[in-house]
C-alpha cells in the first residue's frame, strides 16, 4: 500500500528525531539530554515532539523496540535443522545472512546504545530477543542430538551470549568486514563448537 504525503512525513520527522538523539547520545550520553536539546538540534518545536513521544524515555523505548522487533522478525525465518544442513556443506545460510545485513545497516544505533554513553539495559534486552526468536530453537536442538545434561537457561543464555559478543565485536569496528563475510565467520564458529561439544560427550 502507497504511503500518504502525511505518513511521509510523519516517518520523516521521526527517523529525524531518531538521528537527532543518536547525535546528542554521542556528544554527551543519553542521560544528560533533555527533549529541548533534541528539538532545538532537529530545529523541531517541541508540541511535534510530543506528538509522537512521551518524552526522550519513549523515544529511546521506541526506537529499541522498533530495531529489535525487525531483527527478532528475520530471525524467526531461520531454522536450526536448515541451518546446521547448509553448514554441514559449507554454505552460508541465506537468513543468517539476511540477519547480517540488517544488523548492519542499523550499525551506528546499535553501536551507540551498547557503548558507555547509551543504554545499560540495551544489551541485555536484545540479547532476550536474540534468544526467544532462535536460541532456543537451536538449544534444543543441540541437547536432542547431544544429550547434554546441563540446565536449558545456562546453555541457551551461553549460545545466545556468544552471538551478542560477536555481533558487538564486528560493529564495534569504524569499517566491519562485510555480511558476506560475517555469514560466513558465523557458519565456522558453529561448525567449530558442533564439533567441541562432539568431542566432549563422547
Amino acid at each position: 500500500m502507497t504511503q500518504s504525503l502525511r505518513e511521509m512525513k510523519v516517518a520523516k520527522t521521526k527517523e529525524l528525531i531518531k538521528e537527532t538523539l543518536l547525535d546528542l547520545i554521542e556528544e554527551k550520553g543519553f542521560e544528560a539530554i533533555s527533549v529541548r536539546d533534541i528539538t532545538l538540534k532537529a530545529g523541531l518545536n517541541r508540541g511535534t515532539f510530543y506528538l509522537h513521544y512521551r518524552d526522550k524515555y519513549d523515544l529511546m523505548e521506541k526506537s529499541q523496540n522498533e530495531i529489535l522487533e525487525e531483527l527478532q522478525n528475520r530471525l524467526m525465518y531461520i531454522k536450526p535443522r536448515e541451518l546446521n544442513e547448509f553448514y554441514s556443506n559449507d554454505m552460508v545460510y541465506p537468513p543468517i545472512l539476511n540477519v547480517f545485513h540488517y544488523l548492519k545497516d542499523n550499525q551506528r544505533f546499535i553501536k551507540i546504545l551498547i557503548s558507555t554513553k547509551g543504554d545499560p539495559a540495551f544489551p541485555k534486552k536484545m540479547k532476550q530477543y536474540i534468544k526467544e526468536a532462535i536460541y532456543e530453537k537451536i538449544i534444543n536442538m543441540i541437547e536432542e542430538e547431544y544429550m547434554i545434561d546441563l540446565p536449558h537457561e545456562y546453555t541457551t543464555a551461553f549460545i545466545s551470549s556468544a552471538f551478542f559478543g560477536l555481533m558487538e565485536q564486528w560493529l564495534d569496528k569504524d569499517e566491519p568486514i562485510s555480511s558476506e563475510e560475517m555469514g560466513i565467520m558465523h557458519m565456522k564458529l558453529l561448525k567449530f563448537m558442533k564439533q567441541f561439544v562432539s568431542q566432549i560427550v563422547k
